[in-house]
């Protein structure tokens, strides 16, 4: 049923589909932390001055949270402009990554109903040569042969822009979730240690 180009080239297009979904899922999977309970553990270290321990953990654990957390503690003694921009930097660097294959998905996505609406006019267009080939007589058995063929590639195409556009939602919005908690985590480190060195300085005009 998959005999003509269009046929084959959504056939390629399918494995690939499912190739990048697995490996965008289980990429992300692997970013993933609880940031509520992470930070809560660093900031715990950081109570005790146990700054070394808690980069060692930052270096240790994978994910967005894990690695802004660990670029504050890294330039801590910075300015807040300074800090801000490593941080962008940061950002602009681990964004891509997360959102890498993600345009892929969706392009597959929208081609492939395309795709097979070309293949049925390649069947339709064999139908017709058959037609004007071969006598008066015509089975319908060939007519028959020809239309299963045409539902088949337009369902092959819209099951394939289901899957992929599903998934795009679906990856998009982890990575959406990805960067919030980044940038949440980036926030709430740097509300802590900002009020840590205000008290330590209170501390030291009091005495």
């Amino acid at each position: 049923m998959l005999c003509n180009l269009p046929g084959w080239t959504l056939f390629i297009l399918s494995i690939l589909l499912v190739l990048y979904i697995m490996e965008r899922f289980l990429f992300l999977r692997s970013k993933k932390v609880r940031s509520r309970q992470f930070l809560d553990g660093i900031i715990a270290l950081l109570k005790k001055k146990r700054y070394n321990e808690a980069l060692t953990i930052c270096e240790e654990s994978p994910g967005t949270v894990a690695l802004m957390t660990k670029t504050v503690l890294v330039f801590r003694d910075k300015g807040l402009n300074e800090l801000s921009n490593v941080a962008n930097g940061i950002a602009l660097q681990e964004i891509p990554l997360l959102e890498r294959r993600l345009p892929s998905i969706q392009l597959i996505a929208k081609v492939a109903p395309m795709i097979s609406f070309a293949g049925i006019l390649q069947i339709l267009a064999k139908m017709f040569d058959a037609m004007v080939h071969t006598s008066t007589y015509f089975s319908s058995n060939t007519i028959i042969s020809f239309m299963q063929q045409s539902m088949i590639l337009i369902s092959f195409g819209l099951l394939l822009n289901i899957l992929g556009t599903l998934a795009y939602a679906f990856l998009h919005g982890q990575v959406k979730h990805l960067i919030y908690n980044m940038e949440w985590s980036y926030n709430e480190i740097l509300y802590y240690m900002a009020n840590a060195k205000e008290n330590d300085g209170n501390i030291d005009k009091k005495v």
